[in-house]
C-alpha cells in the first residue's frame, strides 16, 4: 500500500489563485458501466434531494431544509484503499463520464474506483430515467491538514449554483461526497433569498449570514467514510481539523453543463477539446446583501476582514456563531 505513482503536475494560476493541473496517462484506464443490481441502498422517496432530482434550478428550493441522502459507510477494504497515501494528484472536476458513455477513470486514480462504482450504482437506480443525459465529474483532494485549517477553504456554499450568467436555468447538479476524516458540515435549515438579486449580491456570503443568525444550530455532519448525496440546494462548508490529519476527500458530481473553468483536469480517455475559461466569483463584483454584518462573513478566504489580500498561508474563516 506504499506504492507511489508518478504523475506529471503543472502548476498554474490566475488573479492571485494557484492550482495544479495533473497530467494523466492514456493507457491502463479503468472502464466500467454501473451495476444497479448491486445497489443495496433504499431510495428515500420523501427526501427533498430526491424529490427535486432532474428539476430546473429554482431559488425557492432553498426554503426547504434538506439533509444529504446517506448511502452508508464504506466497507473496510474500501476505506483502506480510498484513504491510502499512494500519491494521487489533486484533481478538480475531471470528466469521467460523458452523456451516453461508460465511466473512464485514469489508472492514477484507480484507488477511488470502488467509491465511484458505489455512487454510479445508486445513480443508475435513483436516476434511471435521465442517467445518460449527465456528465460526471471527479474531484480528489488528498493531503495533510493542520489544526485549525481547512483542506478546502470556502464560505458556506453549494455546488452547482446557477447565477445570473445562466439564463435560462438548467437542470440541478447533484453530487456524491465522502471523506475519511473531518466530514463536511451541512446546514439543514431554510434559506430565504427572495430579496436578493443574483446579478448584484453574493449568495454565498448571504448563506454565511443566515447560518450565523441561527448560531449554526442546524449544522449536521455525516460520519467518517459515509458516502452521501447532496444537490445544489444543500448549503455546506468544510470544517477545520482539530489535529494534524491525512484527509482524503472525494466528490462525484452529475451535471448537465460542461465544466470549462481553467484549472479543471483533462481526461485523456475521452476525445474532447473544450476551450477553458478563466472564471471565478470574484470577477463578478458582487456585494453583500447585509453590508453591516460581521466582516468575516463577507470576504473571500484569501482576504482579511479589511478586504485586503492575506500573506502566506493565512485564510479568513467566517464566524458562523454569533455567541457561545
Amino acid at each position: 500500500m506504499n506504492r507511489q505513482r508518478s504523475t506529471a503536475v503543472q502548476k498554474s494560476g490566475y488573479r492571485g489563485k494557484h492550482f495544479t493541473l495533473p497530467s494523466f496517462s492514456a493507457e491502463g484506464g479503468i472502464y466500467f458501466e454501473p451495476e444497479p443490481e448491486k445497489n443495496i441502498v433504499v431510495v428515500p422517496a420523501d427526501s427533498p434531494v430526491i424529490k427535486t432530482l432532474n428539476s430546473v434550478f429554482d431559488l425557492k428550493n432553498f426554503k426547504v431544509p434538506r439533509r444529504p441522502v446517506s448511502l452508508g459507510i464504506l466497507t473496510e477494504d474500501e476505506k483502506e484503499l480510498m484513504a491510502a497515501n499512494l500519491g494521487a494528484p489533486r484533481t478538480l472536476d475531471l470528466p469521467v463520464k460523458f452523456p451516453g458513455s461508460n465511466f473512464r477513470v485514469p489508472r492514477e486514480l484507480a484507488q477511488f474506483v470502488p467509491v465511484i462504482k458505489r455512487a454510479a450504482n445508486f445513480e443508475a437506480v435513483v436516476n434511471a430515467r435521465c442517467y445518460d443525459e449527465y456528465y460526471c465529474y471527479l474531484t480528489i483532494d488528498q493531503g495533510f491538514v493542520t489544526p485549525g485549517r481547512l483542506q478546502r477553504e470556502a464560505p458556506c456554499h453549494v455546488d452547482g449554483f446557477q447565477g445570473a450568467r445562466w439564463r435560462p436555468k438548467v437542470r440541478c447538479n447533484h453530487t456524491y461526497t465522502v471523506s475519511n476524516v473531518v466530514p463536511t458540515a451541512y446546514y439543514v435549515q431554510p434559506f430565504d433569498f427572495d430579496q436578493l438579486d443574483e446579478a448584484v449580491h453574493n449568495f454565498f456570503w448571504e448563506m454565511n449570514y443566515q447560518v450565523a443568525q441561527t448560531n449554526s444550530r442546524f449544522a449536521w455532519q455525516p460520519q467518517d467514510y459515509e458516502l452521501t448525496l447532496m444537490d445544489c440546494f444543500c448549503v455546506h462548508r468544510g470544517m477545520p481539523a482539530l489535529k494534524r490529519v491525512f484527509r482524503t476527500f472525494v466528490r462525484i458530481s452529475f451535471e448537465v453543463r460542461i465544466f470549462d473553468r481553467e484549472g479543471n483536469a483533462h481526461n485523456p480517455l475521452f476525445q474532447y477539446d473544450w476551450p477553458m475559461v478563466k472564471r471565478d466569483i470574484e470577477e463578478l463584483g458582487l456585494v453583500a446583501f447585509h453590508p453591516e454584518s460581521d466582516p468575516s462573513l463577507r470576504v473571500f478566504p484569501w482576504q482579511g476582514v479589511d478586504g485586503k489580500p492575506l500573506k502566506g498561508r493565512r485564510r479568513t474563516q467566517p464566524k458562523l456563531r454569533t455567541h457561545g
